[in-house]
């Protein structure tokens, strides 16, 4: 089979398209990993909200995770942690899950996601940060 020369750059050029947007896509978020939780999270901000936003980027997961949302702030040289929010989940292979938080009422706007899976000891380590304020 004969493909012309300007047929085969079009191919060339679209793939070179393709993955040169998903490099971009995978530069804006935040990759954890550790075992079978394997996630891709997305934050961002908008008229004083954190937007937490989360892909199971691993299998599913074989039990629940509790998803804690924390305020984050400093007293001199002490960093303070005040938990705002929890839920427990179960995320299939691909799921997403997004969580809104109001960060006009917190003294420094600054919050932390951690996600604690049940099925693992991991120790304490926030997966995404923001400030928002």
């Amino acid at each position: 089979m004969k493909v012309s020369r300007g047929y085969a750059l079009g191919a060339f050029v679209s793939i070179a398209i393709t993955g040169l947007a998903t490099a971009t896509i995978a530069a804006e978020s935040a990759q954890a990993t550790a075992g079978f939780l394997k996630m891709e999270i997305a934050t961002n901000c908008k008229d004083g909200n954190a937007f937490f936003r989360i892909k199971n980027a691993g299998i599913a997961w074989p039990k629940t995770s509790t998803f804690a949302i924390y305020n984050m702030r400093k007293e001199g040289k002490k960093r303070l942690r005040k938990l705002i929010a929890k839920r427990r989940m179960r995320l299939k292979d691909g799921q997403k899950a997004s969580f809104k938080i109001d960060t006009g009422k917190l003294p420094t706007g600054r919050v932390g996601l951690w996600v604690n899976p049940g099925w693992y000891e991991r120790d304490f380590a926030y997966d995404a940060m923001i400030s928002c304020g």
